[in-house]
């Protein structure tokens, strides 16, 4: 099941982001495939990318011949490429942080709010 695609900016590749079940196995793995723009992803696993478990992924083109990969789970644990044709791939795992409002008056310092 495909869950996104990118295209690249000269329109010639795409990145597809897609989800394989094995009834056999009960699991749901994750990949991502490159492939020309005018083709359909076909069967089998991805072919720079591919996490043993359903996990959160997004791609993005940052150039025509680079291509980034976001996700939640550690992508040193998955079967991944570094290089497809003349693509780098570069893996970037996020990590989920509290966010620190905005102090309420934007010309206090921390110490400054901490003394009143």
């Amino acid at each position: 099941m495909t869950t996104s695609d990118e295209i690249s900016p000269n329109g010639l590749l795409q990145a597809v982001t897609f989800r394989r079940w094995c009834p056999e196995e009960h699991s749901i793995t994750t990949h991502v495939s490159i492939i020309r723009a005018n083709e359909t992803l076909p069967d089998g696993n991805g072919n720079v990318f591919g996490y043993e478990n359903e996990i959160a992924i997004r791609v993005s083109w940052l150039s025509n011949t680079r291509l980034a990969v976001y996700t939640y789970a550690d992508p040193g644990k998955a079967t991944k490429i570094e290089r497809a044709g003349n693509v780098s791939i570069e893996y970037s795992r996020i990590i989920e942080t509290a966010l620190v409002p905005a102090f309420p008056n934007s010309e206090s310092t921390p110490e400054q709010t901490n003394k009143n």
